[in-house]
């Protein structure tokens, strides 16, 4: 399978990774063949690329650290508790610690050092697949640290729940293409003391849940709302959740500016490590996240196109890519594997755009990666 962006898709391709609704229902399953009206409606929704099947990158597999039926149930429990929670009523904490230790199970148990999330939002999915996605960021860098299950139960609940606050926002206001104004900003700042007050409705409530929700746009230097607080004023996990939360809300398109790719999200974050986030967290980051996911279309140093196929552990910014196409853009004739682990003269420089046709029945040897099959061989 590769990712290709929804501007890009014909039909007749054939999805290969589930596609999402905010409230965690099925779009497009896998398997489907895609129609103009499905494709219409992907950029209705305002979806960036979705996974498609193709002859070339049969043998890929995209494996998030979340498997899809996890991540439908918390998208569904989130919906849930928005809803109740614009209706008046609070937050559900029996489902939303059950749908947690689902989540802990499944981190803790994937063996996987470096780890991405497949990232497939709608334009208007602006809390529920964003906060399952800083959940997950937030518990793989935890569990990097060493944490504890508790503290990470903590840091889990505290990064599910960090958004709520927006619930009290006017929607238009979310969705603005122009600058915000003065009282639109100050507005949208009071979103984290929402969020805090939302959880601690419940008697039950965990309290670092609600100050990671509370401070998770804090910033070192004290240039962070609600109150400007900094450096050790900040929680610990506070501070991981802040990272999750920018780097998962640069990569994806926002109404007032374009995704940036995974590679310059986790530059700016090293860019500003120690100044506004913290250094640990982020070298964790670094370390874990794979700044070309697997699917990802890349430009490498020669010139040449590839499409990355596999991450090698201990070094994700170096993985095996399968290269496509010749330094002109022409497509080559035998695609060849290269391991850029092993090829040190041979980097990616960048993310790269390419025109994708409806694949056909062929077959094609991969020099160093063995045979392609029938693109419509079965599963």
């Amino acid at each position: 399978m590769i990712r290709i962006p929804v501007s890009e898709l014909k039909p007749g391709m054939k999805v290969a990774y589930p596609v999402l609704r905010e409230d965690g229902s099925v779009l497009l399953n896998r398997g489907v063949v895609l129609t103009e009206a499905y494709i219409q409606k992907l950029r209705e929704l305002g979806f960036q690329s979705i996974f498609v099947e193709h002859e070339l990158f049969e043998d890929i597999a995209v494996s998030e650290p979340l498997r899809v039926e996890t991540r439908k149930r918390v998208q569904r429990i989130l919906h849930d508790t928005v809803r109740r929670l614009r209706r008046g009523g609070g937050v559900s904490y029996r489902e939303v610690l059950q749908v947690l230790e689902e989540v802990l199970d499944e981190i803790l148990t994937n063996p996987t050092t470096v780890f991405y999330l497949v990232q497939m939002q709608s334009r208007n999915d602006l809390i529920f697949h964003h906060s399952v996605n800083v959940a997950v960021l937030s518990l793989l860098v935890g569990k990097c640290l060493n944490l504890s299950r508790l503290q990470l139960r903590k840091l889990g609940l505290g990064a599910l729940l960090h958004d709520l606050g927006k619930v009290r926002l006017p929607e238009d206001l979310l969705v603005k293409e122009q600058n915000l104004t003065e009282d639109e900003r100050n507005l949208v700042r009071m979103h984290p003391v929402w969020s805090k007050e939302m959880i601690q409705r419940n008697p039950d409530y965990d309290f670092l849940a609600s100050v990671i929700a509370l401070q998770h746009h804090e910033r070192l230097d004290g240039s962070g709302y609600p109150y400007g607080l900094s450096g050790e004023e900040i929680h610990f996990l506070s501070r991981i959740c802040a990272c999750a939360d920018v780097y998962d809300a640069l990569t994806v398109d926002r109404p007032y500016r374009k995704r940036f790719s995974y590679a310059e999200a986790l530059e700016y974050l090293m860019g500003n490590a120690s100044r506004l986030f913290d250094l640990q967290v982020v070298t964790t980051m670094v370390r874990h996240i794979a700044p070309y996911p697997v699917g990802e279309t890349v430009r490498l140093t020669t010139g040449e196109i590839a499409v990355v196929v596999r991450l090698n552990e201990g070094l994700p910014i170096r993985p095996v890519v399968r290269v496509i196409r010749d330094p002109n853009g022409q497509p080559l004739e035998k695609p060849r594997d290269l391991d850029l682990m092993k090829e040190l003269t041979v980097a990616i420089v960048g993310t790269a755009e390419v025109t994708w046709e409806v694949p056909q029945k062929r077959s094609f040897v991969f020099f160093g990666g063995g045979t392609g099959h029938d693109s419509d061989s079965g599963e």
